[in-house]
């Protein structure tokens, strides 16, 4: 199996995680790629949300990008998010009411890693948390985002950077398993408060998790997100109380309709 770490050359905070990658994970150039493992050190000069059909670009079977993070409110923290979009536009990558594909068990894996490795190295003043499914690229390829960034002024430093070098290549490493039963997520807000418990605390696993402010959707954008992971997707967590009722009944007919248990959280 190969597993790609993509590596922006638009991004610094990207840049920085190579570099850590190389020097301290004791990757080696072999046929002209730093590999390490299964796992293989891609670099590309776009930015990554941009990067359309990377996956099948480099031949790969899952890929991984270690990013930066811009929060408008200012939130410093780490993350780690499925890619797509929900709605009929697509202004920051990827295609307009389509989602990548993803892995919740690399989702797991990189959130779990993320909060070892900031309890492990005591860094305060930084979250830690899931986001909810959104922009660019497009591919078919398990794809996730390990993301650190808050504000202008909040540059990650050399710890930062590592507790991202980290996660993304146990994520990249990640065993995935096909028959696994997951989740899909529906409501609340963009930084997924409830679902980032769940994940954190071993009570489910999650793929695709839609926010509050992209609903309604419709039927073949629920579709989107059950058949995009590649697990197997029995449930659908829903935020009761993050959800307007007229919004909620009809999702719930909608998933329902796919036979999903439906679990309010």
């Amino acid at each position: 199996m190969r597993r790609a770490i993509v590596i922006s050359r638009a991004d610094p905070v990207s840049m920085g995680i190579a570099e850590i990658l190389i020097e301290s994970f004791n990757f080696s150039i072999r046929e002209g790629i730093y590999r390490k493992g299964e796992v293989e050190l891609h670099f590309i000069d776009e930015k990554h949300i941009y990067a359309e059909m990377i996956g099948e670009r480099l031949g790969v079977d899952l890929v991984v990008f270690p990013s930066s993070h811009k929060s408008e409110k200012g939130i410093r923290a780490f993350l780690t998010h499925a890619v797509g979009n929900w709605r009929d536009e697509a202004s920051y990558g990827g295609r307009p009411r389509k989602l990548s594909k993803t892995s919740a068990l690399m989702l797991r894996k990189s959130l779990q890693t993320l909060l070892e490795e900031v309890g492990s190295l005591r860094i305060d003043g930084w979250d830690v948390r899931l986001e909810v499914t959104h922009h660019g690229p497009f591919t078919e390829v398990p794809t996730i985002f390990v993301e650190v960034g808050g504000d202008e002024n909040s540059t990650p430093g050399e710890k930062e950077l590592e507790v991202v070098a980290t996660a993304s290549l146990k994520a990249a490493e990640t065993e995935i398993r096909k028959d696994e039963e997951v989740a899909i997520g529906f409501g609340g807000g963009h930084y997924a408060p409830t679902f980032t418990k769940l994940v954190a605390n071993g009570s489910y696993n999650i793929g695709h998790m839609c926010p509050k402010y992209a609903l309604p959707i419709d039927r073949e954008v629920v579709r989107e997100a059950i058949e995009k992971i590649v697990e197997k997707t029995t449930q659908a967590l829903i935020d009761w109380k993050g959800i307007p009722s007229d919004y909620r009944r009809t999702l719930v007919n909608i998933l329902e309709s796919y036979g999903l248990e439906i679990v309010k959280t």
